[in-house]
């Protein structure tokens, strides 16, 4: 009978995943893994079949995480407006996995026409601000597009741990700028 596996595959799922949340995507290795664990490499590569399904293990649990905020930002009064607030929640909350999802091109097509067009969640959202807001689906993309990309620049500033902005303060701001588009911008 051969010996049992010193970790298993969950294991060092979750072990991967507490690497890159702690030092980011670009330190999983195999090497820097092994070390994570206190192990040689042979325990990762008899659970994975390479590094990559490791890094895709990490990848859809962080994307999990990340829907569960917009999840959150949705049941919100004003949900629009909260699914901008999580998201920025998310990169201060993550960095490293908001830095992996959002800000690096690992495996990822550029976006397409606007911002959210290669987010799952966008669907939810834009019919979201359809019904609630009143807006017919051109507007609510444009809405949407500019939001999005307004909120992306902040949560980045949170991610790299340089935004001077309090919640308060980035609650009003996408206040002010959802009223600037709505009531002067050409939507």
């Amino acid at each position: 009978m051969p010996p049992k596996a010193k970790y298993t595959k969950e294991q060092i799922g979750d072990a991967a995943y507490e690497l890159v949340r702690q030092k980011g995507i670009e330190n999983l290795s195999a090497r820097n893994l092994a070390a994570f664990l206190g192990t040689s490499t042979a325990p990762i590569f008899t659970a994975f079949t390479g590094i990559e399904e490791v890094q895709n293990a990490v990848y859809h649990r962080a994307w999990e995480l990340y829907c569960s905020y917009i999840t959150r930002g949705l049941e919100m009064e004003l949900s629009f407006k909260g699914t901008g607030l999580m998201y920025i929640r998310f990169a201060g909350d993550e960095p490293n996995l908001f830095k992996m999802l959002f800000m690096s091109s690992q495996g990822k097509k550029p976006p397409s026409h606007y911002f959210p067009a290669g987010d799952s969640n966008e669907p939810r959202i834009r019919d979201n601000v359809e019904k609630n807001y009143g807006l017919s689906t051109e507007k609510a993309k444009k809405l949407y597009n500019h939001l999005s990309v307004y909120a992306h620049g902040i949560a980045v500033m949170k991610a790299q741990g340089n935004c001077v902005f309090t919640d308060d303060d980035i609650s009003e701001m996408l206040s002010e700028m959802y009223r600037s588009l709505v009531n002067g911008g050409e939507l």
